[in-house]
């Protein structure tokens, strides 16, 4: 999804939701766990999240007054890091000077498409 650079991605997170399609055995599932960073921390997303019935993995504030115990996130947020800094390496993606959403969307899967090359040799 791709939204104006000043929109919080807290309020992307349930329009991306409902997009989520995994198509496994004739069947559409939906996410069971979420890992997400600390921007994420408010009751309404937990809230919602329960509703949906997926779990999460949200890290503490600092300053949480009733922290949550989670599991570890280092070796997940390794992951998204280093993918998100594959994406990096292409600066029409950096930096995006299209106008139009086809141009950058078309951009994004050729870049995705190089990484997967690079990936499988």
């Amino acid at each position: 999804m791709i939204a104006p650079a000043g929109t919080h991605d807290s309020k992307l997170l349930f329009p991306n939701l409902n997009k989520f399609r995994i198509l496994r055995n004739s069947k559409f599932l939906k996410p069971e766990i979420l890992s997400l960073d600390k921007a994420y921390v408010s009751k309404t997303i937990k809230d919602k999240l329960k509703k949906r019935n997926i779990q999460y993995r949200i890290p503490n504030k600092k300053n949480a007054k009733n922290p949550e115990w989670i599991a570890p996130l280092n070796p997940f947020r390794w992951t998204v890091e280093r993918i998100f800094a594959w994406f990096n390496a292409f600066r029409a993606i950096k930096t995006c000077w299209e106008f139009k959403l086809e141009n950058y969307t078309a951009l994004f899967q050729i870049a995705f498409a190089i990484i997967l090359i690079r990936m499988c040799r």
